[in-house]
């Protein structure tokens, strides 16, 4: 009996071990319920001309603006409403896709999409999963089995992906054009630091995971 008791006892002890561990590396991580942290994906796709010509004129197109940190551009009044997405005690990472393409003088874009993080692991559309965020601010992920840590103000910048394209067609109507261009596309990861939940909630936020979304032509 007495041999039983002890059983019982070093079974409890090593359960709540275990869950004293889980407990060490849920997803709730270290920061304070009342922060979050912004972290910034950006895709640059740039173009060169290697053969023919562009026969359109520039395509001037506006800055992307990612509001991270809870100051909007009075310029941007309309961002007040559904910029942010839902803000709650779960809430831990606001994570904005800026896009800026290149790809011929007439056929430039921008773009902007924001999504709030409430659990890890998350896989950015760059491919970028992160996994966890500490206290003070520095975010832990990976990028194609590369381990990558970024305190606050660090960037990580990924290999440049190359590749040809050739293109054809009528300009205006009537002229005919051709020609070949070198496209270069980089992802950016960019830890922009660890700021007040207040500065959002001040805000008609959207009650889903998913903030402001456009694309600017």
């Amino acid at each position: 009996m007495i041999a039983r008791s002890w059983v019982l006892l070093i079974m409890l002890v090593l359960i709540a071990g275990m869950l004293a561990v889980s407990g060490c590396t849920s997803d709730s991580d270290t920061l304070p319920q009342d922060k979050y942290v912004a972290v910034e994906e950006h895709l640059r796709v740039s173009s060169k001309l290697i053969d023919g010509t562009y026969p359109f004129p520039p395509h001037v197109t506006m800055p992307v603006i990612y509001s991270y940190d809870g100051i909007i551009d009075p310029a941007f009044a309309s961002r007040d409403y559904g910029y942010y997405p839902e803000i709650n005690d779960s809430f831990k990472v606001l994570y904005g896709t800026t896009i800026e393409e290149d790809l011929t003088y007439w056929n430039t874009w921008v773009g902007l999409r924001i999504k709030g993080l409430y659990h890890f692991p998350y896989t950015g559309e760059s491919g970028f999963t992160l996994q966890k965020v500490d206290s003070d601010g520095t975010i832990y992920g990976s990028y194609n089995n590369t381990s990558i840590v970024l305190k606050t103000g660090d960037m990580w910048e990924s290999p440049i992906y190359s590749e040809t394209r050739t293109d054809s067609g009528m300009a205006f109507g009537d002229t005919p054009y051709q020609y070949t261009a070198i496209y270069n596309t980089t992802w950016t990861i960019i830890n922009r630091g660890v700021h007040d939940k207040a500065n959002l909630t001040r805000y008609h936020n959207n009650l889903s995971d998913t903030g402001y979304y456009m694309v600017y032509r």
